[in-house]
Formats: structure tokens, C-alpha cells, sequence
């Protein structure tokens, strides 16, 4: 009888002890080898890409760029990569957005050995898995599906940082923003990158149409 290959398991957590727990938690599975680690999004996609592994694990908070960004990043790559979202957060709406990023799965870290290779092969088998602590907020999903607009995104931001969508919405450019708001050109471009990190975007044109979607009518300061 052929023995089936091992599930090939890439680790992408920013904490080195995260990642030291995860491999002593799975080590002892034989079906599960893990092929590789990266404490960023860019290193990860780097090893997705060279290991072509089944599943990734994936935390939700890395350095350069959000959880959310590097699965569909992951995945625009590799398709056939699984995605396990691995987070300390039971967020309703995090859980939503890591699911319409295309994880396969989402579960928190308090979860032990057993429950996590569990996890690894469901999703290795094409299924998805979601933390059973987190059941009661699926269904809320369900009932409320679309439920989470465009104002509840931006209420995220700081005080600050919806002044500065403001003003992008208004077309005002990086510089014209900091004239605005008594900032410099690169803190501007600071709050944008912590903007576009929190909203789980990529462009101005984005921010911009959110802000609009969310009935803030673009203004410029006189």
C-alpha cells in the first residue's frame, strides 16, 4: 500500500516563538512536514513560490503588509496553496474578511497539537474549517451577510487617519494633504501605508470610493 506524501505546511508568523510552538506542536505528525517559515508577507511569498506548499498558516498581523493582503497576494500566485488563517483575533469581521480573501480556514492560537493538524488536513483536502469557539459568529455571517459596509471599515481608522482619506477623496495630493493637516509630505505617505493596511487596499482610488460609499462627502478645507 503507497503511503500518501506528507502535507507540506508553510509557517508565516512574525514571531519567532510563535513559529518554534507551531513546529513543536506538529512535529510529532507524520503526515504534516513543515517545508519552511517566514516572520513576513514578502519572505513568504518568496517561499510559496520555491516550496509550492499545500497550506500556508498564516497569521493575520506580519510587519510589511496584513495577513488579509498576503493571502490573496498567496494566492493570486498559487492558487492550489491553501490558506489556514492562525490569529489570536475572534473578530467577527476579521474572520469575514480573511474568508472573502480566500482563506480555506480560520482558527485561533490557543488551539493545541491535535486541533491544528486537524485543521492542516481539512483544508490540504479542499474543505474549510473554522474555529468552533467562533460557530455562534458564522451564523451572524449568514443572517448578515454584506452587513459589513464601507463606514464600518472606516470606523477602524483613527481620527486622524479618516481626515487624511478625506482629503484624498477630495484629490488633494500627498502634499497638499500635509499643508492641510500641518504634516510633512512623508508622514503622509505613512498614514496612507497604516490606512491602506487597515482597510485591506492597495490603491488611492480605493480609499477614496470607500470613504464615498460610506456617505462622507468629499471636502477641502477653505
Amino acid at each position: 500500500m503507497t503511503t500518501a506524501p506528507a502535507i507540506r505546511v508553510l509557517l508565516v508568523d512574525d514571531s519567532p516563538i510563535i513559529r518554534l510552538g507551531l513546529r513543536s506542536a506538529l512535529e510529532d505528525y507524520a503526515d504534516l512536514k513543515i517545508v519552511g517559515e517566514a516572520g513576513s508577507a514578502t519572505v513568504g511569498l518568496d517561499l510559496v513560490n520555491r516550496l509550492k506548499p499545500d497550506v500556508v498558516m498564516l497569521d493575520l498581523h506580519l510587519p510589511d503588509k496584513s495577513g488579509l493582503l498576503a493571502c490573496r497576494d498567496y494566492l493570486k500566485s498559487r492558487p492550489q496553496t491553501a490558506i489556514l488563517i492562525l490569529t489570536s483575533s475572534s473578530n467577527e469581521r476579521h474572520m469575514h474578511d480573511a474568508i472573502e480573501a480566500g482563506a480555506r480556514g480560520y482558527l485561533l492560537k490557543e488551539n493545541e497539537g491535535p486541533a491544528l493538524a486537524a485543521a492542516l488536513r481539512t483544508v490540504a483536502r479542499g474543505q474549510s474549517v473554522i474555529d468552533p469557539s467562533m460557530a455562534g459568529q458564522v451564523l451572524n455571517l449568514v443572517r448578515n451577510k454584506g452587513a459589513h459596509t464601507a463606514a464600518d471599515r472606516l470606523a477602524d481608522l483613527s481620527p486622524q487617519e479618516r481626515r487624511v482619506v478625506a482629503l484624498l477623496a477630495s484629490g488633494l495630493t500627498n502634499k497638499e494633504i500635509g499643508d492641510q493637516l500641518s504634516l510633512t509630505e512623508k508622514t503622509v505617505k505613512n498614514y496612507l501605508a497604516t490606512i491602506f493596511n487597515k482597510l485591506n487596499i492597495t490603491r488611492r482610488t480605493q480609499a477614496a470610493a470607500l470613504y464615498v460609499e460610506a456617505g462622507q462627502p468629499p471636502q477641502r478645507d477653505a
